[in-house]
């Protein structure tokens, strides 16, 4: 019998990682996509793109982010340049597999994080 290419502690290749994006979140992006286009419309959609495909990688590497209880329980954050990519993972575990991470928030990390938004 042939030996697997994956682990029992991994995610087998045929169950993919769910990315969601919570509708504010999608907001978040167009409102930072808009107040960069006012001056730079090449930049708003640099970042733009730049944020989409570091949330992407999300897919592949769950756990990417250092998590931040200080922000929200639960909560996980990417850096791309200023902006957080605030995300949860479903299960909230640090080992086994995820099914489905959520990308609840993209906020400017400038920002006061401990108000409530």
């Amino acid at each position: 019998m042939r030996e697997s290419a994956w682990q029992p502690s991994e995610k087998p290749p045929s169950m993919a990682v769910d990315l969601i994006w919570r509708p504010q979140a999608r907001e978040d992006l167009l409102v930072i996509y808009e107040f960069i286009g006012l001056d730079n419309l090449a930049a708003a959609e640099r970042v733009f793109a730049s944020i989409e495909n570091k949330a992407s990688s999300l897919v592949r590497y769950p756990r990417m982010g250092p998590r931040r209880p200080d922000i929200r329980p639960s909560v996980r954050v990417l850096f791309e340049g200023p902006y957080l990519i605030l995300y949860p993972t479903h299960p909230d575990t640090d080992d086994g597999p995820i099914s489905e991470v959520e990308i609840a928030r993209v906020v400017d990390g400038r920002r006061d994080l401990t108000k409530p938004f």
